[in-house]
């Protein structure tokens, strides 16, 4: 039997375990999709059909299995994500999931943050659209430039379009969320290999003997399940661009063969003898400090400086406060279309409130709460209040470095102060008067100069 949300769903979960089953779409649901699920392949393919965005799919499954589930999906649809989940931590399994087409590979137990990461990382891998832009809040001009209301990002967007047109290695650092994806996919795309692959590899998202393979390819016979030789991704990025996601988890033992790649440009396949020659252009992005890793020993030194040729900083959404307004309405937009709807406005207290609040998980965390917001929103104009309960706990305090950074008016305090007390109580209006020393109608007009009735 399937479990649907709303109408029109764009994420199928196919497991057999009904528990599991169910914790997935509850936090598919959170996190703003709309899933359906299916406990046997045979259903999942009966369900397929082209409202779905992205698909996750369990390897131990009764009938035909996940793999075979798999293949059929790719028959069907060459493009569509796909997120393997299994019960069996082999490489034998992994290795014909990613051969089948599976864009990435989690084994039970998994942590629900990690595989919707992953889901959404490939998603954006597979879908190359102009939408993408607005996932960092830049927009292109009728010649393709990337525009910014930041200073800082206008000057990162100048740099890397110099920095694209070499060739060399590019370190791109920055927290999580920030969209260090787009600006790899933006630097090839600008680059004289633009019409060559751009492949990308997470480094923490294979076990080590997996993702040796996955970068340098494999022999047959190498090691189980290994019944086919493969090449790796260097290989398939030759004449192209290869990303190496979060850097900074490489794990120690593939270090050396990494450097020697990026020294020499040989490499050997997992079992292979025969010496093997790529041209890959390397981005590596990471969102830890990789000095501070060398320093701890965690990383090798020889290896960071042939990383960090050239090293772009994205700054973080709170440093760039100026283009939340813009990057807001656009990811509105894609919502809107997204679902088939008309779309959403933001109030003046809205986008003040959205302006102020830190962004710890930066415009991955602003995709989120408008998902969120928006899936319960009951008009089309959006208040303050629709992301009070989302962003409660995590404002700017009134006497943090960054408020005070930011020079907060009488009226922001005011309106903190209020807000804060507001939810305290529980959204009791008469409490709130009480506690803060003010008629009960009064509290009635703050919550219309705030936008919050």
């Amino acid at each position: 039997m399937s479990l649907t949300s709303a109408s029109s769903p764009n994420l199928l979960i196919v497991d057999d375990d009904e528990t599991i089953q169910r914790l997935l779409v509850i936090a598919a649901q959170d996190l703003g999709w709309r899933p359906v699920a299916a406990a046997s392949g045979h259903e999942a393919l009966d369900i397929l059909n082209p409202a779905i965005e992205a698909v996750i799919l369990d390897h131990g499954l009764p009938g035909i299995n996940g793999l075979q589930t798999l293949a059929r999906i790719r028959e069907v649809d060459s493009t569509l994500p796909v997120i393997m989940l299994t019960g069996f931590n082999d490489a034998e399994t992994a290795v014909q999931a990613l051969r089948t087409g599976a864009d990435d590979y989690l084994t039970k137990p998994f942590e629900l943050k990690r595989l919707f990461d992953l889901l959404r990382q490939a998603k954006s891998n597979r879908k190359e659209t102009p939408q993408v832009a607005a996932s960092i809040g830049t927009k292109k001009s009728v010649k393709g430039t990337l525009h910014s209301d930041n200073p800082q990002l206008r000057q990162l967007l100048n740099h890397l379009a110099k920095a694209a047109r070499l060739d060399s290695t590019i370190l791109l650092t920055g927290e999580s969320g920030t969209g260090k994806t787009f600006f790899a996919r933006e630097i090839h795309r600008l680059s004289t290999r633009a019409n060559e692959e751009f492949i990308t590899v997470s480094c923490p998202a294979l076990p080590r003997e997996l993702l040796e393979s996955e970068l340098f390819g494999h022999e047959k016979g190498s090691f189980t399940g290994a019944t086919a030789s493969r090449a790796g991704r260097f290989e398939q990025a030759s004449k192209g661009t290869i990303f190496l996601d979060e850097i900074g988890d490489l794990p120690p033992e593939l270090q050396p063969k990494l450097l020697n790649v990026l020294q020499d440009r040989e490499f050997f396949r997992v079992g292979g003898s025969k010496m093997l020659q790529t041209n890959a252009r390397v981005i590596a992005a990471t969102n830890v400090n990789l000095r501070n890793r060398v320093e701890q020993g965690e990383f090798r030194e020889d290896l960071y400086y042939r990383l960090n040729i050239i090293e772009l900083r994205i700054p973080s959404l709170r440093e760039r406060r100026e283009d939340i307004a813009g990057l807001t309405r656009d990811i509105l937009g894609q919502i809107a279309r997204r679902r088939g709807t008309e779309g959403w406005q933001l109030s003046p207290s809205a986008i003040e409130a959205l302006r102020n609040f830190d962004w710890p998980g930066n415009v991955r965390q602003l995709e989120n709460v408008l998902e969120r917001a928006t899936a319960f929103a009951e008009k089309p104009l959006l208040h303050a209040e629709d992301f009070i309960n989302l962003l409660e706990g995590r404002r700017d305090p009134a006497g943090s470095p960054a408020a005070l950074g930011r020079g907060l008016t009488l009226q922001e305090v005011e309106r903190d102060a209020f807000i804060q007390t507001y939810l305290r109580t529980g959204k009791n209006k008469a409490k709130t008067a009480r506690e803060l020393g003010i008629s009960e109608r009064s509290v009635y007009n703050l919550l219309g100069r705030h936008g919050l009735k």
